[in-house]
């Protein structure tokens, strides 16, 4: 079953690229208004620059960013921003699964785990450069139950006290109008108590992301208008 899998998966990658290539193009001509920062607590604002084929206008790219963490930083996203990053850890192990390693940076009290980068030095030049670009006029947070470690007092931290447009996915129900619940029997924890799939992958045979199901970005991007 695994070898007739892998065969269909790379039969696909053709026709998917080609219908991605046209979702993008549609997505795009939906959207009126840019400039939007997104601030995510996740590696999903990347994905939705790249997907509309925008600017990164967030330094909060290929990063995530837990509990406490994130919530200082949107609660004081003005003065965070105006500190330099410093390193932390070049190499952290975590804990769980020892097999994932990335660096840490930290701001004054927050750490930022920098998954997709080689090293500290990489993780804070890109955080510099992309800092530099952020739209404080039109902050778009997007915040997520399973970095928060399905914390009840958390998430409501963020989805009730936020002072910018904020949703957060979630694994578990809260009863807040800002929380995106993930539905469906395909939605687990990992060992991490992270949610898979990424809500950032594929859907099965789709050209469209598991997170599109839930939101209309075209829709989001133009209330800024």
């Amino acid at each position: 079953m695994k070898f007739i899998n892998s065969i269909v998966n790379y039969l696909w990658k053709i026709p998917r690229k080609i219908l991605y290539n046209i979702h993008k193009i549609n997505l795009r001509k939906q959207i009126r208004f840019s400039e939007v920062s997104i601030i995510s607590q996740n590696c999903i604002g990347g994905v939705i620059y790249s997907l509309i084929g925008q600017e990164f206008l967030s330094p909060t790219i290929n990063m995530f960013i837990e509990d406490d963490n994130f919530i200082k930083l949107i609660n004081n996203l003005e003065y965070y921003m105006s500190l330099p990053p410093k390193p932390l850890i070049d190499n952290f192990i975590d804990p769980i699964n020892k097999s994932i390693k990335y660096p840490k940076i930290c701001i004054d009290d927050i750490e930022i785990c920098c998954l997709h980068y080689k090293n500290c030095k990489d993780a804070i030049d890109a955080w510099e450069r992309r800092k530099k670009r952020i739209n404080f006029n039109k902050i778009f947070v997007i915040a997520n139950s399973w970095n928060m470690h399905e914390d009840k007092n958390k998430v409501e931290l963020i989805c009730r006290n936020s002072k910018y447009k904020t949703i957060c996915f979630t694994y578990n129900k809260y009863d807040y109008d800002n929380c995106i619940q993930l539905t469906g029997k395909q939605w687990t924890l990992d060992e991490r108590m992270i949610v898979r799939p990424n809500i950032t992958d594929f859907k099965p045979y789709s050209a469209v992301r598991y997170f599109e199901n839930y939101i209309n970005i075209a829709e989001i991007l133009n209330e800024y208008e």
